[in-house]
């Protein structure tokens, strides 16, 4: 099930790259944005995106001089933080990652991480690789808030994930966003009004 929702979801993704990506790159960035200087996050993870990601590499400068940036790269069948520094280097997935590989422990605010979707559980479906679940199961601790990105609203009112899935607190999407019930509930009019109106609360057991 996964795996075909996987194919369908990034033949899709790559159909709209060419014809509406700036807009819909635009809409997630500049929620992305509001939510992160609403949540107060400091040390950020980011990711250097591919064609059919959020290119959040782009609003670094936003952030430079205020919060720290990091990203992942990966070693072995894992991932590793380091801060986001020129100059880069193309790994064996033709993923962009700094030339410096000096590991960081910061504690992190909030992570950002691409989807091909997110299940009725909040939880990530990506490439199947796992890279991502193994890294957050290595930390000691969870970020403050786990943030899902992606360029379309892929939503499945279904549970696909399994224990080990990362689950996300906040998806955003160009047209639709997704809140875990529990997160900025006493604020939620607060995160509308900043961060646009269009959002879902969904409820996780």
């Amino acid at each position: 099930m996964k795996k075909d929702i996987r194919i369908k979801n990034f033949k899709e993704m790559n159909k709209i790259i060419d014809r509406t990506a700036k807009a819909k790159h635009y809409a997630v960035l500049k929620t992305l944005l509001n939510l992160i200087e609403l949540s107060k996050s400091k040390n950020i993870l980011f990711f250097m995106p591919l064609r059919y990601e959020p290119d959040v590499y782009s609003i670094r400068r936003n952030l430079s001089k205020k919060c720290n940036i990091f990203i992942p790269f990966m070693v072995g069948l894992s991932l590793k933080m380091v801060e986001l520094k020129m100059p880069f280097v193309r790994s064996k997935f033709n993923v962009r990652e700094p030339l410096s590989k000096k590991s960081s422990t910061r504690r992190l605010d909030m992570a950002v991480v691409p989807v091909i979707g997110v299940d009725a559980t909040m939880a990530r479906i990506g490439h199947g690789k796992g890279f991502y679940d193994r890294f957050f199961s290595g930390l000691s601790y969870r970020p403050k808030l786990i943030v899902f990105v992606q360029i379309k609203d892929f939503y499945i009112d279904k549970i696909l994930s399994q224990d080990y899935d990362i689950r996300g607190d906040i998806y955003l999407t160009p047209k639709q966003n997704y809140i875990k019930r529990g997160i900025y509930d006493r604020d939620f009019n607060r995160l509308r009004s900043r961060c646009g109106r269009r959002w879902r609360r969904v409820s996780v057991c």
